[in-house]
């Protein structure tokens, strides 16, 4: 199934950050004639008292409110009048990751375009981050966009062929994207140890993964590179090619260990420097077809 853009989602704070991720959103709804919907949350964490102190939180809730809902209205007639988009905006209370979620179902969303905090990289794993949060209860593609980088459209695209995805599915519902930005697409066969004895498989599905490309994007190219640390090469080669996107599966399983040391979508989350889509609704089955006799032992390695 191919997934057209027609609702992007876009939480907003009126931060640097998420203005930056807007910016980003009101591109992309641009080039797919798409519904802008912002999504303002007063996360009532942010307003939690301390311990001890006795405030009468709601009139202050309500002035805040109030104030941001006035000037995202003004931003909401500014997109409309100075981009011709169809843009509306939702104000909401409770957590910030619950309320995206059921909104983006509630709403039909196809695409949540999120800006990274700046400083996500320095945070333990067990804190897990907002992106990962809304990645692990919605069924809507995720893009995040990374603070301070501003991306208006998606000319080079690496699309990395990794043994625990299933990446026809994964090109099938990123094509829209990839179409609309005529973009330049790098296909990346991602071999790590593991994998070693699934070399030819890796190899034919990403030259399957080109041929299918072909016909809808501006160029393609098809490469595969030996890898102990995938999140870590990927997004060298993204900075290597000046990459504006990479497309992956946004997986949120995770193993004891990944608990503690990350799996490789919050990697992505935490540390790429470019935008990142996580697609979502991919049958959960790797293209590899493993031996039944060797499923046991290779179960834990192709989910790291």
């Amino acid at each position: 199934m191919i997934t057209l853009i027609k609702r992007i989602l876009i939480p907003i704070d009126l931060s640097d950050t998420s203005l930056n991720a807007l910016n980003t959103a009101i591109q992309m709804a641009k080039r797919h004639n798409a519904q802008l919907h912002l999504l303002y949350t007063q996360d009532i964490m942010d307003y939690y008292p301390k311990m001890g102190q006795m405030a009468a939180l709601e009139p202050m809730l309500e002035e805040v409110l109030e104030k941001d809902k006035l000037l995202l209205e003004k931003v909401v007639q500014s997109i409309f009048y100075t981009h011709q988009i169809n843009c509306f905006l939702h104000v909401e209370t409770g957590y910030r990751s619950k309320v995206i979620s059921e909104k983006s179902a509630e709403l039909n969303i196809d695409v949540i375009v999120l800006g990274t905090d700046p400083d996500i990289a320095e945070r333990s794993y067990l804190n897990d981050s907002l992106a990962y949060k809304i990645l692990q209860n919605t069924s809507s593609h995720v893009l995040t966009v990374p603070a301070g980088t501003e991306i208006n459209d998606f000319k080079r695209v690496v699309f990395p062929v990794l043994s625990q995805e299933n990446p026809i599915a994964k090109l099938k519902m990123s094509r829209s994207l990839i179409e609309k930005n005529n973009a330049a697409l790098s296909i990346v066969g991602i071999i790590k140890q593991q994998d070693l004895n699934f070399l030819s498989s890796v190899r034919d599905i990403s030259e399957s993964v080109k041929r299918r490309a072909k016909s809808f994007s501006g160029s393609v190219i098809r490469k595969s590179v030996y890898s102990i640390r995938s999140a870590t090469d990927i997004i060298g080669i993204s900075k290597d090619e000046k990459a504006q996107l990479v497309v992956i599966e946004g997986n949120t399983k995770r193993n004891f260990k990944e608990f503690f040391l990350g799996n490789f979508t919050q990697r992505m989350i935490r540390n790429a420097e470019v935008a990142v889509l996580f697609v979502r609704n991919i049958p959960e089955r790797g293209f590899v077809n493993v031996p039944v006799q060797a499923a046991n032992r290779l179960t834990l390695k192709l989910n790291l």
